[in-house]
C-alpha cells in the first residue's frame, strides 16, 4: 500500500493562482475598504488631484454628489459615472480615445468619502489626456 502524499493538479493550480494574485494585488490602485457598507443619506465628497512633478503645481478640484456640486467642471456627469462604478475610480470605463504619445506623467488621486466609505485612489498615467480618458473623464480638469 502506498502512503505517499499525491499532489492534485487542481490544488497546485489553485495555490499558484492565489500566490500570483497576492503578488499583483498590492500594486494596483485601491479604494480603502472600511466596512464596505453604503450608508443611506451619507454624503459623497471627494478631492480629485492631478500632480505632475516638482516644477508643475498640482491641480485639485472638489466633487460633491447628491446633490452634485463642487469645483469639478462637470459635477453631475462625474457623480453619475462614479455612481455606476460604486464610487470606485478603478471601475470607471476607459474611453476609446487615442491620446498623444507625449510622455508627461501625472498622478491622479481621489480622496474622501463615497456614501460613508473612505475612498483612497491613486494611479499614474502617461499624460493628462490618458488620465482623463482612462477614468471616463473624471480627471478632466
Amino acid at each position: 500500500m502506498r502512503t505517499k502524499n499525491r499532489r492534485h493538479p487542481s490544488r497546485v493550480a489553485a495555490v499558484a493562482a492565489a500566490a500570483a494574485a497576492a503578488l499583483v494585488l498590492p500594486v494596483a490602485p485601491a479604494v480603502a475598504a472600511g466596512t464596505g457598507d453604503i450608508l443611506p443619506g451619507a454624503k459623497s465628497s471627494l478631492e480629485l488631484t492631478l500632480s505632475a512633478d516638482r516644477n508643475n503645481p498640482a491641480v485639485s478640484v472638489t466633487l460633491e454628489c447628491e446633490p452634485a456640486g463642487g469645483t469639478h467642471p462637470t459635477p453631475q456627469s462625474a457623480c453619475d459615472k462614479l455612481a455606476a462604478a460604486d464610487g470606485d475610480p478603478r471601475f470607471l470605463q476607459p474611453l476609446p480615445v487615442l491620446c498623444s504619445a507625449v510622455h508627461d506623467p501625472v498622478t491622479a488621486t481621489a480622496t474622501g468619502h463615497w456614501h460613508g466609505r473612505q475612498v483612497n485612489y491613486r494611479a499614474t498615467f502617461t499624460n493628462r489626456c490618458e488620465a482623463a480618458v482612462g477614468t471616463d473623464l473624471l480627471f478632466r480638469f
